[in-house]
């Protein structure tokens, strides 16, 4: 949960950071044996996240043909660039800090470098740049989706825990009722008991009075048959 709640308050920081550390330069790299002049950025992500970004960017400028890291463009409209069609090639590469992404601009006559055209130079590093700022971006905007399924995930493990707690509660109510209603029997029970016991001593008083009258009316019985004999 704390770590969920850092990502989302470094979210706005961390936006100016990334700013910050983008840097676009120039360099050159040799391509079908062949030294070319270009721009490069170095993106600290994933190396196949930002190839399918910076693949699908270069399909929005013309038809690319493309061989292991490396795109080509022999006809591409970059508007940015230049109000003709050019020729892109870039490649795309791991680095020790990330993703550097390289391209080199042929207008036709010359390649785009501050030097030979530093309009269209930096347009071509704008594009560097926006893109690479795009990529963080995406990048944070994935972060912020897996903190918000946490937070998610987090949340309704505290709504169970709340409900298990009202649960709990209940219980204790529930065993306090039954405690009192047992213990109410308990004295019910008692009392019952000791009605049964004298109940138990007046049977026997009882008993006693009815054999004592069985005995009277034997008695009563020889005393009629008596009377009976003596008319013989």
């Amino acid at each position: 949960m704390q770590k969920i709640v850092f990502t989302l308050l470094l979210f706005v920081a961390s936006q100016f950071a990334v700013a910050q550390k983008v840097k676009v330069n120039e360099s050159t790299e040799t391509i079908d044996k062949l030294e070319r002049s270009g721009l490069f950025v170095v993106i600290d992500l994933d190396h196949k996240m930002i190839d399918k970004m910076w693949e699908k960017q270069l399909k929005s400028y013309g038809k690319t043909e493309s061989s292991k890291g490396t795109y080509t463009l022999p006809v591409a409209n970059v508007s940015a660039i230049s109000s003709n069609p050019v020729k892109i090639v870039s490649k795309v590469e791991g680095s020790g800090k990330g993703t550097k992404i390289w391209w080199t601009i042929d207008m036709g006559t010359s390649h785009v470098t501050k030097e030979s055209n530093p309009s269209a130079y930096k347009a071509a590093e704008k594009i560097l740049y926006e893109f690479a700022l795009e990529c963080y971006r995406a990048d944070i905007n994935n972060q912020i989706k897996d903190a918000e399924k946490a937070l998610n995930t987090s949340v309704k493990n505290q709504e169970k825990k709340v409900k298990e707690g009202e649960n709990l509660l209940r219980d204790i109510d529930k065993n306090k009722q039954e405690k009192i209603n047992l213990e109410q029997k308990l004295k019910d029970n008692a009392a019952e008991l000791e009605r049964l016991k004298k109940d138990v001593e007046q049977n026997k008083l009882d008993q006693a009075a009815a054999a004592s009258d069985v005995e009277k009316m034997k008695k009563a019985l020889d005393v009629v048959k008596s009377k009976l004999d003596e008319l013989k």
